[in-house]
């Protein structure tokens, strides 16, 4: 019986975000034909585009996970979007809100199948980095080393897979009825390249392997240097 009002619950999370996405996007795409239709003045267009921006920024923070990510990859693209629109996203690459210690702390249990107290002497409870996808916390092991931990966001996996989805129905609908100006972004190549380099993020072993690679790789020259990795197991934190 919890576990199917665990289940429950999860769902109806879920169409309340995939719901609150679909509905912003929707009302964006009244506006932008209705700029259209009526023919507005490039001024009226640079507004329109800011609060578009805005009301994005609002809600990517509001609900966080991979929207922030497409934030982010959006927020670089000054050649392909509207710098009205830009400005207003800009700040998605460095201001991303910490998750709640006590859901950390979950997720690293979980994933080491033993308590905090077992690894660590000390740890600190406040994220000294936030983004998209992990999160990283300063700690002291047993043996007095100190170490940075590297953690996945709380059910980023679901949140992905939500947002995925949603997405890929906005695409549909705007490359079949909105009027895009030209030279906009292709937002079927974007939502392809997105997936591909998501996906591999959530795959924190990915990153491990790499930079032990790039240590090897320069293990000898003096001024690289890469510092040694605890053995976290599998692909949520290391």
């Amino acid at each position: 019986m919890l576990r199917k009002r665990v289940n429950s619950m999860k769902s109806n999370s879920k169409f309340r975000r995939m719901w609150k996405v679909l509905s912003i996007a929707f009302v964006i795409i009244i506006q932008i034909y209705w700029y259209k239709y009526t023919r507005k003045s490039p001024e009226a267009w640079e507004g329109l585009w800011e609060s578009i921006g805005k009301r994005i920024r609002k809600t990517l923070f509001e609900l966080e996970g991979l929207l922030i990510k497409i934030g982010q990859l959006l927020s670089i693209r000054s050649d392909l979007l509207p710098e009205s629109f830009i400005g207003q996203i800009r700040d998605m690459t460095d201001n991303v809100p910490a998750s709640e210690w006590e859901e950390i702390e979950t997720i690293l249990e979980n994933e080491w199948g033993s308590s905090i107290e077992e690894h660590f002497s000390y740890i600190e409870k406040e994220a000294v980095a936030s983004a998209s996808i992990g999160e990283v916390y300063k700690g002291v092991l047993k043996d007095g080393t100190e170490v940075a931990v590297k953690v996945q966001r709380p059910n980023i996996d679901s949140v992905v897979e939500t947002d995925f989805r949603t997405l890929k129905i906005i695409i549909w609908f705007v490359g079949h009825l909105v009027p895009m100006p030209k030279g906009f972004v292709d937002l079927k190549v974007f939502f392809n390249e997105s997936k591909y380099v998501i996906e591999r993020e959530l795959d924190f072993t990915k990153e491990k392997n790499a930079l032990l690679f790039f240590k090897k790789r320069f293990k000898d020259l003096e001024y690289v240097k890469i510092r040694r990795f605890e053995n976290c197991v599998p692909k949520k934190c290391w």
